[in-house]
């Protein structure tokens, strides 16, 4: 501590030195130059060339520098520019008034760069808390984000433990209850079997929502393995098996090829729900058709799938993305309202985003942006039925 100390004076004392060996050097060098050119200007501004000298003095070495050069100026224009040289002489009454003005101009010089060294002092001092306060609140954004981020680790982690070991009690329900139902349905009355069925429902509802809640949790735990995928045959693959499992009738339009880079599992997880999305909301009597196209935008691809279903009011938009949101009762159309939400987070994993566009009656328009793409070679559509 006291070593401390002791270099803190050195060094305090060591800076006042500096500013007093400045203003002998400036103010030697002032009379230097003015008694070079004493013959070229004789008697007139004895003074003026000291009055920088002050300036440097004061600005980089303080007030006490500055006053320094002041009584120093007036002591070597006394002892050499005023003749004669041999002793210190005043002059007459012009220069003793150049002396006045002299001072008077120099203290008014001091006082000003003095005062602009505190307000200079004030902003570094005010930039320094500043910066300080930046620093820390970067430290806290820092923090706070890193807890944000294991808070949301930790959810996830428990919303994939929770959905997983539901689905054993979930499978166990509807299995005994189908048990009950085929060994001893003869001997139930029908108000009995009617709750058994429903609770039947239910729990296979439960399961449909166990099973959406895991795939969401999934995507947030999986890896991005990014590959080359064509995007338009993954479609009509999943369109074709879509339509058979639900017994119903689909018309895919797509380009005949659209290459994007993305990981191909997530992809198809995607394109499922819009698929499936089009095909639960269609119209009735009406055969279902999606029309597939795309379109480069630096280097992502937007591909746009449209419907022909019954659509939604798009004052309910910022709804349809979000997870267990929907539009409709189950009893309408069936669904636990979690296919659009993985597709935003699909989308979201592939710097892209997810976005539709919708008239009630007159289907819907759902955009899916790819972000950090390779270029895509277009393909004239052709028409798949699956």
């Amino acid at each position: 501590m006291g070593k401390g100390l002791g270099f803190g004076k050195v060094a305090g004392w060591v800076d006042k030195a500096s500013g007093y060996t400045l203003a002998i050097a400036t103010t030697c060098t002032a009379t230097g130059v003015r008694f070079v050119m004493q013959q070229e200007l004789q008697d007139r501004n004895r003074m003026l060339l000291f009055i920088p000298a002050v300036l440097v003095s004061a600005w980089y070495g303080g007030v006490g520098p500055g006053i320094f050069a002041i009584f120093l100026g007036a002591f070597l224009c006394a002892l050499i520019l005023i003749p004669p040289i041999t002793n210190v002489n005043f002059g007459d009454r012009t220069d003793q008034i150049g002396m006045a003005l002299y001072f008077f101009v120099s203290f008014g010089v001091v006082a000003l760069v003095h005062r602009e060294r505190q307000e200079k002092h004030k902003r570094e001092l005010a930039q320094q808390e500043l910066e300080q306060l930046n620093q820390s609140l970067e430290a806290r954004v820092l923090e706070r984000t890193r807890e944000l981020e294991v808070a949301n680790r930790e959810l996830e982690g428990f919303c994939y433990s929770v959905s997983h070991d539901l689905r054993t009690p979930t499978r166990a329900i509807v299995g005994n209850i189908h048990i009950l139902i085929d060994d001893y349905g003869e001997s139930l009355d029908e108000p009995i079997r009617q709750k058994l069925t429903r609770i039947s429902r239910a729990a296979l509802r439960l399961g449909d929502l166990v099973d959406a809640l895991l795939t969401y949790a999934r995507l947030a735990k999986a890896g991005l393995r990014r590959e080359s995928v064509d995007l338009g045959a993954l479609v009509a693959t999943v369109a074709h098996r879509c339509a058979d499992g639900l017994g119903a009738s689909l018309i895919v339009e797509r380009p005949s090829e659209l290459i994007v880079t993305g990981d191909k599992a997530q992809l198809r997880t995607a394109v499922e729900a819009i698929v499936m999305n089009a095909v639960t909301y269609n119209k009735k009597g009406v055969d279902a058709r999606l029309t597939m196209a795309f379109e480069r935008t630096e280097s992502d691809v937007v591909v746009s799938f449209r419907d022909n279903g019954i659509g939604f009011d798009t004052q309910y938009l910022h709804k349809i993305f979000e997870p267990f949101e929907r539009l409709h009762r189950d009893d309408d159309y069936p669904g636990v309202g979690m296919g659009l939400a993985n597709v935003a987070r699909i989308a979201e994993r592939h710097n892209g985003s997810v976005w539709a566009e919708s008239t009630p009656g007159q289907g819907a328009t759902f955009y899916l942006r790819l972000g950090n793409q390779d270029p895509v070679e277009f393909r004239e559509p052709q028409l798949l039925s699956a």
